[in-house]
């Protein structure tokens, strides 16, 4: 079994014990229904929380509290973390990692390629985009200098003026 290990107020070890499970789904059941969102015969199995509303503060503050045996403490343990330079979203995946290596560690292979295929989609993702805005600016910058040839025509001809008009724009000649 592997520890996920975490640096945050001090190192925690995060551990999805049955007891930390049972109060995490009793503490997420009662913040859902707060927030309005828990319906009748609606699942609130820790997997499926972790997965659905682990972006919820309450619901992020509540995990770490189950999974560092210390509810309490779990506020005071996210802002350090943070202060150190984590981030939410590691801290998320991190949480959901301890979860799967308790409750399901057979599928802890397939949800890593998961992660690494998401994080490679968001990588192509931020290259196209950044080829689509150097195909733009070039284009631009091949217009730019296409006006200026026609600006230079212009100021050449006899009897034009120096402006360049659009061809559908009606000429003042």
């Amino acid at each position: 079994m592997r520890d996920i290990i975490v640096d945050m107020d001090e190192v925690r070890k995060f551990r999805w014990t049955w007891d930390a499970i049972q109060k995490f789904e009793s503490r997420a059941k009662s913040i859902l229904k707060r927030q309005d969102i828990l319906q009748p015969g609606m699942t609130t199995h820790t997997g499926h929380v972790l997965t659905a509303y682990i972006r919820m503060a309450d619901i992020l503050e509540a995990a770490v509290g189950a999974v560092i045996g210390n509810p309490e403490g779990a506020k005071g343990a996210i802002e350090a973390y943070l202060e150190k330079g984590g981030d939410l979203e590691t801290l998320q995946l991190k949480i959901y990692e301890a979860y799967l290596v308790a409750a399901d560690p057979s599928s802890l292979e397939n949800w890593e390629a998961d992660i690494r295929m998401e994080e490679e989609t968001r990588r192509i993702n931020r290259e196209k985009a950044n080829a689509k805005l150097e195909i733009a600016r070039l284009e631009l910058a091949d217009d730019l200098a296409k006006i200026e040839r026609l600006k230079k025509l212009a100021e050449n001809q006899p009897g034009t003026t120096n402006s360049v008009k659009p061809p559908d724009s009606p000429t003042s000649n």
